[in-house]
């Protein structure tokens, strides 16, 4: 492994916390105005996305940091799925903006962070699954890319009364604010949540977890059900 691939990493990061986090943005806001901002946002993101994937590339593999677990293979099948549904979700659900967001529905009657949430248990599973330096780097900086995003979401709906009230209702850990859970509870239960989720957002998640599994070896070279051979 080489130290483009750790730089590359570290400004992957850097280039999505720092211009979001509470203070930040609303300052380069006011000073580029939000086109300017959203212009300066997409390129530099965009720009050390690439970074990172030349990077990534260009390394070899490095040493094993660990070996995995014969069971971490199976555990990101298991997973994968859940992570796909989360994400289908979110893309499909009207939030609002952390700053005002709208009264909890869904799959954010499950979960405050289901895209977020969804990213972490991905490159978790994944994480736990490899152990070679390269992909350790990589599943690493996502995890933390999604961390960061949790802790930033959670400070910007801290600071209106609306997301005040929407965290008081809702719970990042799944189903907890449900009528039962530890959480404050909404009305109606877990019933309610799968009724507004619908049918077709868990298909759609499934048929893109099925979708991936097809392009998977092609797109990455891995077969991830090679443990079923």
């Amino acid at each position: 492994m080489t130290t483009p691939l750790l730089l590359s990493a570290l400004l992957l990061f850097v280039s999505h916390a720092l211009p979001s986090w509470p203070g930040v943005r609303p300052a380069l806001i006011a000073r580029l105005g939000r086109p300017g901002f959203m212009a300066l946002h997409s390129v530099g993101s965009l720009l050390t996305l690439g970074l990172f994937v030349w990077a990534y590339g260009a390394a070899d593999g490095g040493g094993f940091l660990f070996v995995p677990a014969g069971w971490a293979a199976p555990l990101v099948a298991l997973v994968m799925p859940l992570v796909f549904v989360l994400l289908v979700a979110r893309l499909t659900t009207k939030f609002g903006s952390l700053s005002a967001p709208n009264p909890p529905h869904g799959i954010y009657r499950i979960t405050r962070c289901p895209g977020s949430l969804g990213i972490l248990l991905w490159a978790l599973a994944h994480l736990n699954a490899t152990g070679d330096e390269r992909r350790v780097v990589l599943f690493a900086t996502m995890a933390a890319i999604a961390l960061f995003a949790l802790v930033k979401n959670d400070l910007v709906l801290k600071s209106t009364a609306a997301g005040r009230a929407f965290r008081a209702q809702t719970s990042l850990l799944p189903l907890a604010a449900l009528p039962g859970g530890p959480g404050a509870a909404l009305p109606g239960g877990l019933g309610r949540a799968l009724a507004e989720i619908g049918w077709a957002r868990p298909l759609g998640g499934l048929a893109a977890y099925a979708a991936m599994l097809a392009a998977h070896p092609w797109l990455f070279g891995i077969d991830p059900l090679y443990w079923m051979a």
